[in-house]
């Protein structure tokens, strides 16, 4: 029971940010660039047709929501991928899901934030590893499990 008490604390403490006050001055605006660098180099992936939210997938949504929070006219677009297995207007659907997840689990933590969070799918059209191979049983697992994700691209930080 305690401990439940403690986690949920500190993850309070997280989302709004009262663990890691940034100092003023012109370090801070080199931190914020560099973390939504390494932010949007970030994903979330997926297993073979879900859009459910791993523990993995949590932390990076997270630093996603961090941003967000450190950054009152920053927006943010999840867009969600998928392998190139099953149809066009499939993937779509899938790739959609997948980002309305991470949206969903994102205004879940915190509900203000909802009205910065937009939602794309590229379905199959993007992927990040070629493959020809779109069996169901495809020896490619590992090349088409990259291609099953949530990318996030942000607009609105000032430099």
């Amino acid at each position: 029971m305690w401990s439940r008490l403690v986690i949920m604390c500190c993850f309070c403490l997280l989302l709004t940010g009262v663990s890691s006050c940034p100092k003023k001055g012109a370090n801070t605006t080199n931190k914020i660039n560099s973390v939504v660098k390494q932010i949007g180099d970030k994903r979330v992936f997926f297993g073979y047709d879900e859009s459910n939210i791993t523990e993995v997938s949590a932390d990076a949504l997270l630093d996603v929501m961090e941003v967000l929070q450190d950054n009152p006219d920053a927006k943010v677009t999840l867009t969600g991928h998928t392998d190139n297995r099953g149809s066009h207007e499939y993937n779509l659907a899938l790739g959609a899901r997948r980002a309305d997840a991470a949206k969903k689990f994102m205004v879940s933590c915190t509900p203000y934030i909802e009205n910065r969070i937009k939602t794309a799918s590229k379905g199959e059209t993007e992927p990040l590893v070629n493959v020809k191979d779109d069996s169901r049983n495809s020896k490619y697992e590992k090349e088409h499990a990259k291609n099953r994700r949530v990318e996030f691209s942000f607009s609105g930080i000032k430099k």
